[in-house]
């Protein structure tokens, strides 16, 4: 496996990027995030394939320069260009002006009669006047997708204008207009010309429910009428309503912004209801659900802080099974270990192959440290899944990617007895030679794997050589495995069978439930 730039990148990002920033601080990373796992989903299919991909192997240097002052637009560029070599398209002034653009709407439902603003961004520069010979122009318009008038509607639903041929600015260009819009699903469009030909369309999908606010309400009530009911049937699983709390939560921000989740809002107001009626009812909505699943729970500050679960489609309720808890990087969140940032295909597949359930905290922000509240997030979520599942309690174990490694031995150390065994994964020691010490002492009892991909441009591999060297000296069973050809990013797919491997070989004594 060739270690490539578009890897490194986003590796830099997260690691680098300044403690405190959150997603609404640092722009464009959704876009980089987004663009990064639609690249590495496409070279993983390529080199699946057997392909070529050493072409994309001379972006790397670019690439490392950008990510060392953290230059977003650079590295979005980057990851295009990469993009359009694996798809064999050509990488010109033309197509580089193209994958500059993106479409962003103040917000992604639209209640009756309320302006939207949206905004077409060139998110990197390219002189367009200079590419066609005159400013390109933008037209943006909303075009029905799935709307089903009412019965006494005559009318077919049309596009609506918002603004025609705009000249384009130099990075942003705005247009707004207060829309009267039935109910259902629309398709946002930018369309740029220019000397009078179109030259791309930018879309984005849009949901109209002009009784969105009433809605969000009424599933409110019912959430309060769940946690306050004082029938036994319906509180057995009172404790499940966070879940569809969070979620609609998330979901009521969607008016007033974008967010960073691909949902279809029509769709999630219908299932957050009905997931609510069964919790009235004294059912557990969530008892059939396999694959990847959302939940969440309400910490110490009030917070609702979601995480993701994998269910193997085997898990029958009855056989207790084994929990890996895996913590992602910083910048990443509960989704990154199932997401395109890795090979999903590999995690779920080897967790579905042996019968292991999965989950990822969120670490209660991109940026966690896992120290403190980032701490009680992960100790929480594995109380959530003990209640929720039958888990084998000897068979607890615990990995991270990057700084999600550097968590593997805090969280570890702060509840020693709930792991069978660790695998820290391209990552840092947790802290100076005497927080070593003090954590190693705590863990002697659990046995560690420590991995790193020999070509990590992010973390050298030397950082995890000497922290599995300093464990070994403290008296723990700690091995160290290097992976050749694997980077930064690449390592955490092609070390995930060996560390489930090493996962198998260790359990530990518990008493009985």
């Amino acid at each position: 496996m060739k270690r490539i730039l578009i890897t490194s990148l986003i590796a830099a990002a997260l690691v680098q990027f300044p403690t405190g920033a959150d997603d609404q601080q640092i722009p464009l990373l959704p876009e980089l995030i987004t663009r990064f796992e639609q690249f590495n989903r496409l070279y993983t299919q390529r080199r699946k394939a057997g392909a070529d991909l050493s072409a994309v192997e001379a972006l790397r240097k670019r690439g490392e320069e950008a990510f060392k002052s953290f230059d977003i637009p650079a590295m979005i560029e980057t990851l295009s260009e990469g993009m359009a070599l694996l798809e064999g398209r050509r990488w010109d002034e033309r197509q580089k002006f193209m994958d500059s653009l993106t479409l962003a709407p103040d917000r992604l439902v639209i209640e009756l009669n309320r302006e939207l603003q949206v905004s077409l961004i060139q998110m990197f520069p390219v002189d367009g006047e200079k590419v066609f010979g005159s400013r390109p122009t933008v037209s943006f318009e909303i075009i029905p997708s799935r709307v089903t008038p009412p019965p006494d509607f005559s009318v077919t639903p049309e596009p609506v204008i918002i603004a025609q041929r705009l000249r384009m600015g130099e990075t942003v260009t705005r247009a707004s207009r207060r829309l009267r819009l039935l109910d259902g699903i629309y398709r946002l469009i930018a369309t740029v010309e220019a000397e009078g030909q179109k030259v791309i369309e930018v879309r984005k999908t849009v949901y109209a429910v002009s009784d969105f606010a009433e809605r969000i309400q009424e599933l409110s009530s019912m959430i309060d009428l769940v946690k306050n009911s004082t029938e036994l049937r319906v509180k057995a699983y009172s404790g499940l309503v966070t879940t569809p709390e969070f979620q609609l939560q998330r979901l009521a921000s969607l008016n007033s912004g974008t967010g960073e989740y691909d949902l279809n809002a029509i769709g999630e107001l219908d299932r957050i209801e009905k997931v609510l009626i069964d919790l009235s009812e004294g059912r557990n909505p969530f008892y059939a659900e396999r694959g990847e699943v959302e939940r969440a729970y309400r910490a110490k500050d009030g917070k609702l802080v979601p995480y993701r679960v994998y269910v193997p489609n085997s898990y029958d309720g009855e056989a207790a099974r084994p929990l890996v808890v895996m913590l992602h990087g910083a910048l990443g969140d509960e989704r990154s270990y199932f997401s395109n940032l890795y090979d999903p295909s590999v995690i779920k597949g080897e967790a579905e192959r042996r019968g292991y359930i999965l989950v990822a905290p969120n670490g209660r922000d991109r940026q966690s440290g896992y120290d403190d509240a980032g701490q009680e997030d992960v100790l929480e979520v594995i109380k959530g899944v003990l209640r929720d599942y039958e888990i084998d309690e000897s068979r607890i174990y615990l990995t991270g990617h990057s700084i999600g490694a550097s968590g593997v031995w805090l969280v570890a150390a702060k509840q020693a007895e709930l792991f069978a065994a660790l695998a820290p994964v391209s990552g840092m020691g947790p802290g100076k030679d005497k927080t070593m010490k003090a954590l190693f002492e705590k863990l002697k009892a659990t046995p560690a794997l420590v991995l790193h991909g020999a070509r990590d441009g992010i973390i050298p591999p030397d950082n995890s050589r000497k922290m599995a060297a300093a464990a070994r000296k403290a008296r723990l069973k700690a091995e160290y495995v290097e992976v050749p050809e694997a980077d930064h990013i690449t390592v955490v797919a092609a070390t995930w069978p060996t560390i489930l491997d090493f996962f198998d070989k260790h359990a530990k004594q518990t008493s009985e439930k």
